[in-house]
């Protein structure tokens, strides 16, 4: 089969060797340096046309449809309080969930391999959507200082002095959010010729074990998301200055490619990233609308 351009491909061989199943299929259905070869009963393959795609005349095919589901169920709490002394605040919290089996970029879903593992069960892509984020607290509040004219302190002070200290308001604003989805991915094309949302394959450890070691550990080589105990940091690289690790690499055994016509065991969207915190203080001139000095 065109040995010119397989065996001595790097690519072609970085295929096999990855289980990139879903690629290299590809390529053997649409590059015409290997379709005679496939088609012809002379050398012995003999194989249909439509042996790996159904039709290999297209080059693509998008599919426009409105198939796909999604849900959010939320539990939202509010308080608000507004004082006589020109105190005023509100807290909200959000407790939530959102699902799909079509949760990326609308764009990304226009395409047949893009974005589902497989099209012949859309239903396999259910799964926690990118942008969930479980739990999320944000308060407010806003006091009006007492000075100047017509409050408790400096109220006949004159017009110089009130416009010193007079119509000043403190406020503040405190976010709290758990943190964006992520997972392991595979990379890996062991299925079709599409890479997303196939997991890694869990070998040496299971999935609630590894769900345990991811938090913020820190150590003399540097700060990490995934406990340093699964990390081979020597496979890494470190600061030339710092001498604090700025990649590792789990250790061997851990994960794996999935096996071809597989897809990965790794949950998608399953972990959560670092909490989110955010405070702000703002001394206002008035009592308008409290200004935010950041933004999640």
């Amino acid at each position: 089969m065109a040995t010119a351009s397989a065996y001595t491909s790097t690519t072609f061989l970085n295929n096999l060797r990855d289980n990139n199943v879903g690629a290299m299929a590809n390529t053997l259905a649409f590059n015409s340096s290997y379709k005679n070869n496939r088609e012809s009963t002379a050398v012995g393959y003999g194989l249909a046309g439509n042996f790996f795609v159904a039709n290999p005349n297209a080059a693509f095919v998008n599919i426009l449809t409105n198939d796909s589901f999604s849900n959010y169920n939320a539990m939202e709490l509010e308080l608000r309080r507004r004082f006589s002394g020109g105190l005023q605040f509100q807290a909200d919290y959000t407790w939530s969930k959102a699902m799909g089996d079509a949760t990326d970029a609308q764009g990304n879903n226009q395409s047949d391999l893009v974005s589902r593992l497989t099209l012949r069960n859309p239903k396999g892509d259910y799964r926690r959507s990118p942008t969930d984020q479980t739990q999320r607290f944000v308060a407010n509040g806003i006091y009006d200082l007492p000075f100047g004219h017509g409050k408790k302190y400096l109220s006949g002070s004159n017009g110089f002095v009130e416009r010193i200290v007079g119509g000043f308001s403190m406020g503040a604003i405190v976010t709290w959010a758990t943190g964006t989805p992520f997972y392991v991915s595979s990379g890996r094309s062991t299925f079709n010729s599409g890479t997303a949302n196939n997991g890694a394959q869990l070998t040496g450890i299971t999935y609630a074990d590894f769900k345990k070691n991811i938090g913020l550990f820190k150590t003399p080589t540097g700060v990490f998301f995934v406990n340093p105990n699964l990390l081979d940091i020597t496979l890494g690289t470190t600061g030339p200055t710092t001498g604090q690790a700025t990649s590792a690499t789990l250790k061997t055994g851990l994960m794996a490619a999935p096996d071809p016509g597989t897809f990965g065991n790794f949950p998608v969207n399953a972990l959560s990233g670092p909490h989110y915190f955010n405070f702000d203080l703002v001394l206002p001139r008035g009592s308008g609308s409290l200004k935010r000095s950041g933004s999640n």
